[in-house]
């Protein structure tokens, strides 16, 4: 017989923090944003979005990761006329440097998005 599990909020069994995923490589945090405006357009485990400039990003993490050594990648929009691409570099427990980029050279790309897997601290 089938069962259905609704909830609302999965904590651990303290009902202090999170739960912790097992067998699974869910991504820990993931986003969406327009380089024109610096504005996070969706996201999870994400609290802001910092504009360093022309072309780079930081998005900052709700919850750090247990250490930099998470994978993060990062993709921008392409259409036929523009090669539009971008990269995640720089990573820290709290963070991760976004880097966005039309024909090589830093540029303020739309349709970004990013996500990052690794262990929560």
């Amino acid at each position: 017989m089938p069962s259905v599990l609704n909830v609302d909020t999965l904590t651990d069994a303290a009902g202090t923090g999170p739960v912790t995923l097992t067998k699974q490589s869910a991504a820990k945090a993931w986003g969406h944003f327009e380089g024109s405006d610096a504005t996070l357009d969706d996201s999870f485990n994400c609290s802001s979005l910092t504009d360093n400039g022309t072309g780079d990003f930081n998005p900052q993490f709700s919850s750090n990761m247990v250490n930099a050594h998470f994978a993060a990648a990062a993709d921008a929009d392409y259409n036929i006329n523009q090669t539009s691409n971008a990269r995640a570099a720089g990573q820290a427990t709290g963070t991760v440097r976004i880097a966005t980029a039309d024909t090589g050279s830093l540029s303020d790309e739309n349709d970004t998005s990013f996500s990052c897997h690794g262990d929560l601290a």
